[in-house]
C-alpha cells in the first residue's frame, strides 16, 4: 500500500513542477533572479530527483529485496541526488557569474552636459 501511495504522491508533486520548469514557467520572483536556461536546468534536476525517488519503490514492487539490490538502489539514489545537486548548483553559479559580468560591463559613455556641445565655436 505504501509503495502505491509514495509513487502517486511523489509523481503528483514533482512531475508538474519539473514539466513547468522545463517549459520555462516559474513564479515572478524566481524569474527576476534566474535566467530562462537556469529555470530549465532546474526542471531537469527535478526530473532527476523524481527518477531517484522512484528507484526504491519500483525495486520493492518487483520484489527484488536482496542485500545486493538494496545496496545498488542506495548507490543509484545517492548518485542521482548528487547529479541533481550539481545541476542546481551549476545553474546558480552560472546565474551569479552572469549577473556579475553584467554589472561590470555597464556602458561608460559620458553623459552630455547642459549647454556644452562637441562642435567648435568658431572663435579662434
Amino acid at each position: 500500500m505504501f509503495v502505491w501511495l509514495w509513487i502517486a504522491v511523489w509523481s503528483a508533486f514533482v512531475l508538474p513542477l519539473s514539466i513547468a520548469s522545463l517549459r520555462g514557467w516559474a513564479p515572478k520572483r524566481v524569474r527576476n533572479r534566474t535566467s530562462p536556461w537556469g529555470i530549465r536546468v532546474r526542471g531537469v534536476a527535478m526530473l532527476v530527483m523524481w527518477t531517484g525517488g522512484m528507484i526504491a519503490p519500483l525495486l520493492h514492487w518487483t520484489s527484488l529485496n536482496g542485500d545486493d539490490t538494496l545496496f545498488l538502489a542506495t548507490v543509484i539514489q545517492v548518485g542521482l541526488l548528487m547529479l541533481a545537486i550539481g545541476l542546481i548548483g551549476g545553474s546558480q553559479l552560472g546565474d551569479r557569474f552572469h549577473r556579475r559580468t553584467m554589472r561590470t560591463e555597464r556602458p561608460t559613455t559620458p553623459t552630455a552636459v547642459c549647454g556644452a556641445s562637441n562642435e567648435p565655436s568658431g572663435d579662434f
